[in-house]
């Protein structure tokens, strides 16, 4: 895989039944090279390329043994509202604030919440690592964060 915290496609195993090559030739007969065209081995068999699960994070999910969707990597950074109001769903451009860090820094985790005992410091309100940003609200995404593509109505200005 890689070392690089970057999104790429998963795929689901050939013989799962979102593969839709069936049935799987017997190897070395004829129509294995053909059917190869459209998968690729792995540690734990044949992935087929007609069959993407999603989007990763390969880093994650190369540590992990697993899939990590791209939006749950812990390295890159994340883009959550800042606490108050945020515009409704259907609200087309309107800013909003957000803080952009690690899922870390976002959720309290890194050490500079932490005191030299190791209890949490409640004087602290963010640590340094999270930066605030304002987007707008057109860019939110399903899972409630937002993205850092530009604004469209600003795109197509």
């Amino acid at each position: 895989m890689t070392d690089q915290h970057e999104p790429g496609t998963y795929y689901w195993a050939a013989d799962t039944d979102h593969c839709p090559h069936k049935p799987i030739p017997e190897r070395g007969a004829d129509a294995w090279d053909q059917w190869m065209c459209n998968h690729q081995p792995y540690d734990d068999g044949i992935l087929c390329l007609s069959a993407p699960v999603g989007s990763a994070c390969l880093a994650c999910s190369a540590e992990e043994g697993d899939m990590v969707p791209w939006e749950a990597c812990r390295v890159r950074e994340h883009a959550r509202p800042k606490r108050g109001i945020v515009p409704g769903i259907d609200t087309a451009h309107e800013p909003v604030t957000v803080l952009v860090g690690t899922f870390e820094c976002l959720d309290r985790e890194c050490d500079e919440y932490f005191d030299d005992d190791g209890r949490e410091d409640p004087g602290i309100e963010r640590c340094s690592h999270i930066r605030e940003e304002q987007v707008c609200s057109c860019q939110r995404q399903d899972n409630g964060e937002y993205s850092s593509e530009p604004c469209r109505a600003a795109a197509a200005v």
